[in-house]
């Protein structure tokens, strides 16, 4: 039994190691040059300089695993195949339909024999088809057709208004009218609070600095191709999503991991921007390097020691991620804007440049952020939490047992 599940475990591990490695790879090889006389040296260059993030990522996937196999996926793993197809389906449920699913684990396990647990589990997963829809077919048809319509005029009405932000305003679009439409279909609440509008603001601050940055400088939009719009459509409306109707699995009662994540990202953004103004030759990048790392480490540590929970703190780590973004993009957009209004041409490091090239590498640093700084939540997350330990039913612990649910750690 042990070495099964010590297989078992070392699965999960490479499920979540391998598209660790595919995303890296895949941002390597988009990324890498293809051409040129000095294109060898470069590619060998930029392969040293993505093995480290790659590396952290797997750990962190690792630690990740390890925390889950801990809480819930020993016991996952003495399931048979049908009890694990039923639990991942009841996960899905929404909130009005879990007491439904629960009951359906429970009958399976009185139901002997294989064939009939898998004609069991399958005719449950078949039944839940039509629990996710509440709120009936004929208004998820009605707000689907609105989503893509939206979606198609966005493409036409933005694209012609300011040139290049076309394709960007329909991913965007899209992907935030798939959301609504899965919330409709899951009965899904709305969390408005403080922070899920702050986040809003700064994702509806992006957009806006992005039309009036291709507005100002319509030749930009060769710094914002079309892979690259869509993944900053992608990653504005996810951290939309995440602020307003996260899963539940993220959903928290604690305003520890909310609080501390806001406060990490406008310190990170404020000392990018102190840092800028410095004028120290080298100085932005070594902040670009070691601000997330000590911002995201930081405050994960924390929010984890504060609410005793690896979870909690794991949570700030997404708060400062979902909030940085949108706002270093947006901050960063008008204070490139600024200072060409003052200089009345672009410059990069102290060289003439051009409006793509700035834009271009903004994104680059939209992206660079939480990919440098999320591992080092992780890690930040596990330190808080071993060092001030857990409250389980009131009662603090030193080691550090499997999480609790969330918020429980700040009742």
């Amino acid at each position: 039994m042990t070495g099964s599940m010590s297989w078992t475990r070392h699965r999960y591990e490479i499920a979540a190691a391998v598209p660790v490695v595919a995303v890296f790879a895949a941002l390597y090889l988009w990324m890498v040059p293809t051409d040129g006389p000095e294109w060898t040296a470069a590619a060998f260059g930029l392969a040293v300089l993505f093995a480290i993030p790659t590396f952290l990522w797997l750990v962190t996937s690792l630690l990740l695993v390890d925390r889950w196999w801990n809480s819930a996926g020993a016991r996952l793993s003495t399931m048979d195949v049908p009890g694990q197809m039923l639990t991942a389906t009841v996960a899905t449920l929404p909130e009005p339909r879990q007491r439904w699913g629960e009951a359906m684990l429970g009958e399976l396990t009185q139901v002997q024999g294989r064939w009939p647990r898998w004609r069991f589990a399958l005719s449950c997963t078949r039944a839940t088809l039509s629990l996710w829809l509440p709120t009936g077919r004929p208004v998820l048809a009605i707000a689907a057709g609105v989503v893509v319509a939206a979606a198609t005029a966005a493409h036409t009405v933005v694209g012609a208004a300011v040139p290049g932000l076309g394709f960007f305003a329909t991913c965007f679009v899209a992907l935030v009218g798939a959301m609504v439409v899965l919330g409709i279909a899951r009965a899904g609440r709305v969390r408005v609070t403080v922070a899920a509008l702050l986040v809003t603001i700064a994702v509806v601050a992006s957009v806006v600095a992005t039309a009036t940055f291709l507005l100002q400088h319509p030749t930009a939009a060769d710094g914002l191709q079309s892979a690259s719009a869509a993944i900053l459509a992608a990653s504005l409306a996810c951290c939309l999503w995440l602020a307003v109707a996260p899963p539940r699995r993220l959903d928290t009662t604690s305003r520890v991991a909310p609080n501390v994540g806001l406060a990490a990202a406008a310190i990170f953004v404020l000392g990018g921007l102190a840092i800028s103004r410095a004028d120290v030759e080298g100085l932005p990048a070594y902040w670009l390097l070691f601000g997330p790392v000590l911002t995201f480490m930081v405050a994960a540590s924390i929010a984890a020691a504060v609410g005793r929970s690896f979870r909690i703190g794991l949570q700030a780590g997404i708060w400062t991620v979902i909030t940085v973004m949108p706002l270093s993009w947006s901050v960063g957009l008008a204070t490139m804007l600024h200072q060409y209004g003052i200089d009345g041409r672009w410059t990069f490091a102290g060289d003439t440049s051009s409006a793509g090239f700035n834009l271009g590498f903004a994104f680059m640093t939209f992206l660079a952020v939480p990919i440098i700084g999320f591992p080092f939540a992780v890690f930040g997350a596990l330190t808080g939490a071993a060092i001030r330990g857990t409250r389980r039913n009131g009662v603090h612990t030193g080691a550090t047992p499997p999480d609790t649910p969330p918020g429980s750690g700040d009742r």
